[in-house]
């Protein structure tokens, strides 16, 4: 989901610097936003939409990643004792 033209826009939190959130978009390119532009729960590795120049996050889709690394780390180390 990347457009642009005020539409909506895709990222991921990578990370928090100063008053500033570092988020990848799906086109790999990587934008900093100010931390107050988006919402108080928001934290890294979250899903953000930007859409209309708001900023909200994807709660469904944050749930998927999470629950698809989860399983990746568990695939990764299963058997590693």
């Amino acid at each position: 989901m990347y457009r642009i033209g005020g539409i909506f826009i895709r990222g991921i939190i990578d990370r928090f610097e100063g008053d500033y959130a570092v988020i990848e978009l799906e086109n790999l390119e990587v934008i900093n936003i100010l931390k107050d532009n988006l919402p108080q729960n928001a934290k890294e590795g979250d899903v953000v939409v930007i859409k209309d120049n708001k900023y909200y996050i994807d709660i469904e889709e944050t749930r998927r990643r999470n629950k698809q690394i989860e399983e990746f780390f568990k695939d990764l180390f299963e058997g590693v004792v």
